[in-house]
């Protein structure tokens, strides 16, 4: 029965791996037995190191995700991959729209929150067609489903965007053997998160989540076990939002 679950033989691409959400999944997929290869705007080579350290297989990259010819070298680099885990995000803590900077500030955290996970299936998607099998996993948030606790505008109109791309993609992919899926988390101990006044009275669990938390329904996303789930967005809130 555990076969369902078991990725060895899979390569794994997770971006926002240098730490959070992507470093938590990075660790469990590796233990799972897939090969990772780690990328984020930052250095993920000591995420790397803790994988190989354990046993595992895994080599990281830097790349800049929000510029597709970006994301076109990192496909050249790192050949075909079986899994692809949109997680890299960035989310600006200003809601005031009336600020000279925040257009500029929209424009970036769609790029990279956006049109990140949409280059990304471009240039992977192909790949997974061929060999009619392969599994996408984007990473939503509350705040695309209900506003969010203390999220922004920017970041919410982003959220709400990935939710919707997830569905478009699906229907397309499905029927050459690829599955997409999202999870939809609310508020995590990573650092994005860290000093932000999150009133854990509104979560019915009454505490942020761990990132494996997280990491382990997209682990389960990216394997057999998940055979017949596409275009699925999958709440992973602590029972914030019951849908």
């Amino acid at each position: 029965m555990n076969a369902v679950f078991d990725l060895t033989g899979r390569r794994i691409l997770i971006t926002g791996a240098a730490d959070g959400i992507g470093a938590a999944t990075a660790r469990v997929c590796a233990s799972l037995g897939a090969e990772i290869l780690l990328v984020d705007l930052r250095d993920a080579a000591s995420v790397a190191d803790q994988i190989r350290e354990a046993g595992g297989r895994a080599s990281c990259r830097v790349a800049d995700l929000g510029a597709r010819a970006t994301v076109e070298r990192l496909a050249a680099d790192v050949g075909d991959v079986d899994g692809l885990v949109a997680n890299a995000a960035v989310c600006p803590w200003d809601d005031d729209w009336d600020d000279l900077n925040w257009d500029a500030n929209f424009d970036r955290v769609m790029a990279v929150n956006v049109l990140g996970p949409i280059h990304l299936a471009r240039v992977f998607l192909p790949a997974m067609i061929r060999q009619r099998w392969g599994r996408i996993v984007f990473v939503g948030s509350l705040a695309g489903r209900t506003g969010g606790l203390i999220a922004g505008p920017h970041y919410v109109a982003s959220k709400g965007g990935v939710h919707a791309v997830v569905k478009w993609l699906a229907r397309r992919a499905a029927p050459h053997g690829v599955l997409v899926n999202g999870v939809a988390p609310a508020s995590v101990e990573t650092p994005m998160m860290t000093d932000r006044p999150v009133d854990l009275a509104r979560i019915p669990l009454a505490r942020k989540a761990q990132p494996e938390e997280v990491a382990w329904p997209i682990a389960f996303l990216c394997s057999g076990a998940a055979s017949y789930i596409c275009g699925a967005v999958l709440d992973v809130n602590g029972g914030v939002h019951m849908g």
